[in-house]
């Protein structure tokens, strides 16, 4: 009698493998829901609609962009940690997954506690652009003007704890820069201000926005702040091949497909493959070099372990500047 139990608990976790395994093997059989942090238009839903648009077509299951905005793209991203772990929610997601959780103390938004990256997709650096009135035709020279007038420039950002501002922080602190932060709320308020001469400077991430008013003049482009050059921007000189100090430096934003953690591997790898695929669609690739993108080719662990290194930058940046959405 007492092998009875044992026989049975045998035979249901054998039933409940094949099942999971045979569920596994069929994904996806019903519609994807794509969560993206932030609304309609932006650079990460732009590109998603189209790279998604592209991965619904190489997998034959129709994937559905939900955009969820707020809190910094935590709403999204909380929505995700408490998804199903199955593959038919997922997200896609900015280097937002590592500073807005710090900046809102959501610890349990923490990208490696909560989330299984599936693919590392692109990445894009910020350039650094100066209104046409200001003195300067290079880095270095607006640098200089930073230095020796403390406090006099002002530089517009997308918001408070955007990856725009820490960016700018970060640099100050390595460089001694001191200048007056003035928030917007979003990249296209801070470039129109900027272009009207109402701040002085900004790291912008928003190639397709900017582009038009670096052609028209009124704006202009010192530097990007990758280490290796924008295939977007070829002529722009980089902050690393620019300035000693920064040597080596790469920021930016990025963009990755995460699934709640203990999402099954190989949905994970079916998922992973047909992104990788899609990101050779020459319509894809068009619409990343519009928006300044550039491919990151990373696996799904070397992609786990970039987005945790991006956190552990990121929230130490904000607890240095001691910054808080609350």
């Amino acid at each position: 009698m007492k092998t009875i139990p044992s026989v049975m608990a045998i035979t249901l976790a054998t039933i409940l493998n094949i099942t999971t395994a045979f569920a596994e093997s069929t994904y996806p059989d019903k519609p994807v829901s794509v969560i993206i942090g932030f609304s309609p238009g932006g650079p990460t839903d732009a590109i998603g609609r189209v790279l998604f648009r592209k991965v619904a077509g190489v997998i034959k299951t129709p994937f559905v962009i939900e955009n969820r905005p707020g809190a910094g793209g935590n709403i999204g991203s909380q929505d995700l940690a408490r998804a199903k772990p199955d593959g038919y929610t997922i997200m896609y997601g900015t280097s937002s997954v590592t500073t807005a959780p710090p900046l809102f103390k959501r610890d349990d938004l923490n990208p490696e506690k909560a989330f299984d990256a599936v693919s590392c997709t692109t990445k894009v650096p910020l350039i650094l652009l100066v209104n046409n009135k200001v003195p300067a035709d290079n880095v270095n020279q607006f640098y200089k003007l930073i230095k020796d007038n403390p406090g006099k420039y002002f530089m517009g950002s997308s918001g408070n704890g955007a990856i725009d501002h820490l960016v700018a922080m970060e640099i100050a602190s390595k460089l001694g820069q001191q200048f007056q932060h003035v928030p917007y709320k979003g990249n296209g308020p801070a470039l129109t201000d900027l272009a009207a001469g109402n701040v002085n400077f900004m790291y912008s991430g928003s190639f397709n926005s900017a582009l038009p008013f670096i052609e028209k003049g009124t704006i202009k482009a010192l530097a990007v702040t990758s280490e290796k050059r924008s295939g977007a921007l070829p002529q722009v000189p980089t902050l690393s091949e620019s300035v000693i100090e920064l040597k080596g430096y790469d920021a930016g934003t990025w963009q990755a497909l995460l699934a709640p953690k203990h999402t099954p591997s190989a949905v994970l790898n079916a998922l992973d493959d047909a992104v990788r695929t899609a990101l050779k669609d020459e319509e894809v690739l068009k619409s990343l070099h519009y928006q300044g993108a550039d491919i990151m080719h990373m696996s799904a662990t070397e992609c786990q372990a970039f987005i945790k290194n991006e956190y552990i930058r990121w929230s130490k940046t904000i607890s240095d500047l001691n910054l808080s959405a609350k």
